[in-house]
């Protein structure tokens, strides 16, 4: 196994781990500060560069900001229905919408190639 797999899980946990202990503790500004680093994408970033070079990297930060409305979508799933009929069937909604709203875009974009 490559080291850089071994670093990419290190990193990964903890920040799952910091956002788990804030969020926990009741500091949910500062678990969504740490759920929100851009460690992965900065890592990711560079992996893609030292693989495919700049223009893969402006492809995919690209596609971040695309895909960024399917997550607001499972975000705002979350936000309003949680309350109303408990965390699971949020979540399974949330992720259904985001699924949807991903094929959906993917789609489109296909179709404008």
């Amino acid at each position: 196994m490559e080291l850089k797999y071994l670093l990419y899980f290190l990193i990964g946990g903890t920040v799952v781990s910091l956002v788990t202990y804030f969020a926990g503790n009741a500091k949910g500004l500062l678990a969504a500060f740490f759920a929100n680093l851009p460690v992965i994408t900065l890592i990711t970033f560079l992996t893609i560069y030292s693989e495919a070079g700049e223009k893969a990297v402006v492809e995919y930060a690209k596609s971040l900001i695309v895909m960024l409305f399917p997550w607001l979508a499972y975000i705002f799933s979350i936000i309003f229905l949680t309350q109303r009929i408990g965390l699971i069937p949020s979540l399974a909604i949330g992720l259904a919408s985001y699924f949807i709203f991903s094929y959906l875009i993917i789609t489109i974009k296909k179709g404008l190639n």
